[in-house]
């Protein structure tokens, strides 16, 4: 009896003790679970606040640079246009619903077509809105307001304001933007959580503790009670209490700290729930990211039936199970950490790869001799807005896998982000001629084809530097240079940095050259071979204080890089139109004027229009008007750019090739292109005399003109031999030093009056 007493005894020990056993580990294992839940919650703060920040900071430059925008333009004339531009903006980022700009009465003078409404006509109906218009007037950053529901667009919004002021910071008037804030689309609609973790944004306002955002809302009775109401004051002061208590803080040093914080609370329905918060100070928000103790208790849960099931396993199930939660938690920090250093997209490593293990730990190294070779697509741009984003995602896609199969394993391969790669090809045999012929091949979708060239740059280590930012940057300004050409590639040398710091400073300067009124326009004669007068060809001069006289050949590539060549091209057009149509009546003659007109004016989406306006505006004859065109226009733009000179043709426009003989036109592309001239470079005519190679070529180039009907044009003629020569060859039409230099309108209209007379 006493050993079976014993036996039991013994039982009812060992199952006290494994009784206590488990209640230990279950304790133990939840606290390990929260702390675990703490410290990613800490962590996902501290990324929302990143993210917050960067949306934030990017709406309030965008604010500024539009508010500043329409402050100084006439806001009653100008109504249309800048609601035009205003819906641009609009429709570039799913997220906003609409733009206003108030004046400080409260009046809302602009904003997007779809929210021209009475009801929005003066804010300060609303006395909310009028309480956060006035903090907002009072404020140099931007303020967020109060998350309200939009009426006349029936939508839930984040109302962001900026007031803009002018050189004496007095208020001109407020720039406000709506943030749309629905369960479908928010500002936080592409950041990944847990499924049951929720962002939570809160503002003191006058009057409490208002949600901004709160990613918990699911219907429209959810959205009444947590936007429209304060938060409950003892919910909010308790989770600050026990953030304070538990870090040891006073409120100040939270809120100036910059750190995230970890809690425990109830929710506005009193279910318990897991945080942490952060203060952002300049915009005056807590952020803070919670969960509720579901997850956690459901693993405790499935703990303790396994425990009473498998008692025998116990051993076992504790091990698997910590094996199981330490593979989940290396295979998510692996999966992030390939989020991290590596392009989704392409699966390439990404620039933060290449920093960690290049740069910092040198886990891959650059080998003696090894190249950095920057690639960079042509007009990727184009195909992005004529195609859609996702089928330029596909030829990314293609082009990762076509450099994967042609660089070595121990090369590197990454995308920089948008249509830039990097390569530290370690194996430095590969041929880059053959690089560009495999990324230019046809990317094959269904029934079409699409072609893409690359601008590559390369940089060689130790030779060009040997840290990898400085090589990154000589490869990168090297690729420029081959951008001029482009589908090409080009080896960096000191040159290219003289050139890019020459290049800086024409920038700088070029960029206040029409204020300063630097720029002007010479004409020089084009005569037909009849010897009258056919046309004159319109050249663009700058003569700069700081750097005297500057060449188009210099200036004109700067300006297309740079983008300033939009507004120096209207400019050149449409003082060449008024000079010119002036000159016709001044002279009682017409004749053709024949204007450059760049690719990059080209590729803009609004070139045709904003150029029959200015014909228009101007009253130009456009069948004198003749726009150039290089020979070095990119073949996987002909696509593109087709369109718009059939366009440009149809409405009696002429259209001349320049510079033939230079570029690498096919016949095949020569007979898609609707040009009425060709014009013969200078380099060729210049030999024409002496060379019989550049006869048989300018022979071949007129033939060629002939056979498609075009008119031919003889650039850089400077004596009467050449002339004649051209002739006999059936050239049309001669521009040159033989005639005239390029001449100011007045001394132009003395050459006209004389060249008559002669007549």
């Amino acid at each position: 009896m006493n050993i079976v007493k014993n036996k039991w005894t013994i039982f009812y020990i060992i199952a006290l003790s494994a009784a206590l056993v488990f209640s230990l580990f279950t304790y133990m294992k939840y606290a390990e679970l929260k702390n675990i839940q703490y410290v990613k919650n800490e962590k996902d703060v501290a990324n929302v606040e990143k993210v917050t920040k960067v949306f934030l900071t990017q709406f309030e430059v965008m604010l500024q640079v539009v508010g500043m925008e329409l402050a100084h333009s006439n806001l009653q004339k100008d109504k249309l246009k800048n609601s035009k531009m205003l819906d641009d903006l609009r429709n570039l980022n799913p997220f906003i619903l609409g733009f206003g700009f108030i004046d400080t009465h409260g009046n809302v003078l602009v904003a997007n077509t779809n929210m021209q409404f009475n009801e929005v006509k003066n804010i300060f109906t609303n006395k909310q809105i009028r309480n956060t218009f006035t903090e907002t007037l009072k404020s140099r950053n931007l303020v967020i307001g109060k998350t309200y529901y939009f009426k006349p667009l029936k939508k839930w919004i984040i109302p962001l304001r900026k007031t803009i002021r002018d050189k004496n910071d007095n208020p001109l008037g407020v720039m406000v933007v709506g943030i749309i804030n629905t369960k479908e689309q928010n500002l936080f609609s592409n950041f990944k959580l847990d499924n049951d973790q929720h962002i939570l944004l809160v503002k003191k306002f006058r009057d409490g503790f208002y949600r901004i955002f709160n990613s918990s809302v699911k219907n429209e009775k959810m959205y009444n009670e947590l936007y429209t109401k304060a938060c409950p004051d003892n919910i909010c002061q308790s989770v600050l209490q026990q953030v304070l208590q538990k870090h040891k803080l006073r409120l100040n040093e939270l809120k100036q700290s910059n750190e995230s914080f970890s809690f425990d609370a109830y929710d506005f329905y009193k279910k318990p729930v897991m945080g942490a918060l952060e203060y952002d100070n300049k915009y005056n928000i807590w952020i803070s990211v919670y969960s509720y103790n579901t997850k956690i208790m459901h693993e405790i849960y499935c703990d303790i039936i396994y425990l009473i099931l498998l008692y025998i396993f116990i051993i076992l199930i504790f091990y698997f199970l910590f094996k199981s939660i330490e593979k989940y938690e290396k295979n998510k920090e692996k999966d992030l950490l390939f989020r991290t250093t590596h392009d989704m997209l392409t699966q390439l490593p990404n620039r933060t790869f290449i920093y960690e293990n290049v740069c910092h730990s040198h886990i891959f190294t650059m080998e003696e001799g090894a190249r950095i070779i920057f690639i960079d697509l042509d007009n990727f741009k184009n195909i992005n807005d004529k195609f859609g984003h996702s089928f330029g995602d596909k030829i990314l896609i293609k082009i990762a896998k076509r450099l994967k199969a042609f660089f070595e394993e121990n090369d590197l391969i990454a995308r920089q982000g948008g249509d830039e790669f990097i390569i530290i090809n370690n194996s430095n045999d590969k041929n880059l001629e053959e690089l560009i012929d495999i990324i230019s091949m046809p990317y094959l979708f269904d029934d079409f084809e699409v072609r893409v060239g690359a601008s590559v740059g390369i940089s060689i280590y130790p030779k060009d530097a040997k840290d990898f930012d400085t090589l990154l940057s000589l490869a990168d300004m090297a690729m420029y240079e081959a951008k001029k050409v482009k589908n090409s590639y080009s080896f960096f040398n000191q040159n290219m940095q003289k050139k890019n710091s020459m290049n800086i400073e024409i920038e700088h300067e070029l960029r206040s050259a029409l204020e300063k009124d630097e720029i002007y326009i010479v004409f020089q004669p084009q005569i037909a071979t009849d010897e009258s007068l056919h046309g004159v060809e319109a050249l663009v001069r700058w003569e700069n204080e700081k750097l005297g006289f500057v060449g188009p050949d210099k200036f004109i590539p700067v300006a297309e890089a740079s983008g300033l060549i939009l507004q120096l091209g209207t400019y050149i057009l449409k003082e060449s139109l008024i000079e010119i149509k002036k000159l016709y009546e001044e002279s009682g003659t017409t004749f053709q004027l024949s204007v450059n007109i760049s690719i990059v004016q080209l590729m803009n989406n609004h070139f045709l229009q904003e150029l029959l306006e200015i014909i228009d505006e101007v009253k130009f004859d456009k069948s004198l008007l003749t726009l150039e065109l290089t020979e070095r226009l990119p073949i996987e733009d002909i696509d593109y750019v087709l369109p718009i000179l059939k366009e440009l043709r149809a409405e009696n426009i002429e259209l001349s090739l320049d510079d033939f003989g230079t570029g690498y036109s096919s016949l095949s592309i020569l007979e898609q292109l609707p040009i009425t001239e060709l014009k013969i470079d200078k380099a060729f005519v210049d030999e024409i005399l002496v060379s019989k190679k550049d006869k048989n070529l300018v022979k071949t180039i007129i033939d060629i003109a002939k056979n498609f009907s075009m008119t031919v044009l003889a650039e850089g003629t400077e004596n009467k031999e050449q002339i004649e020569k051209l002739k006999s060859y059936g050239c049309d039409i001669f521009q040159g030093y033989y005639y005239s230099k390029p001449l100011k309108k007045e001394d132009l209209l003395l050459f006209i009056r004389s060249f008559n007379d002669r007549r």
